[in-house]
């Protein structure tokens, strides 16, 4: 399991936040209203999911492992909740019939924006306990 916390950390902490920023800079110039969201959209969707059930499967396996007590208190809790943010976001980034989708070009930038402000705070919250 000590490997599963590690990609998530790596991850989380340093790949996601890059690929956030220079997804949300492409997606804008690249928008198209005919042809959103594309593949790359959709694989930029699925990667964040597969950070989130990482994060999940670590944090389940470590309350069964008899970690609870910590793992279910504030602030920790806050991670886990975020992640489930992160993810929520990342879909509506993406999503052609959405709110979001209003915003036209500045909807993927403004979406994945708020996306990177919440990795930063879900990584903030895991460095401090």
């Amino acid at each position: 399991m000590g490997t599963v916390f590690l990609i998530h950390r790596w991850f989380g902490g340093v790949i996601l936040p890059l690929l956030l920023l220079g997804a949300a800079i492409w997606f804008t110039v690249t928008w198209k209203r005919e042809s959103w969201p594309g593949r790359p959209a959709q694989a930029f969707r699925i990667l964040v999911d597969i950070q989130f059930l990482l994060g999940l499967s670590f944090w389940l396996y470590m309350i069964a492992a008899g970690a609870g007590s910590r793992y279910l208190t504030f602030p920790f809790i806050l991670h886990p909740m975020m992640g489930l943010l992160a993810a929520t976001v990342a879909k509506l980034a993406v999503s052609r019939n959405d709110r979001v989708a209003r915003l036209g070009r500045w909807a993927p930038f403004a979406s994945l924006g708020l996306l990177l402000v919440i990795v930063l705070i879900a990584g903030t919250v895991a460095r401090l306990v």
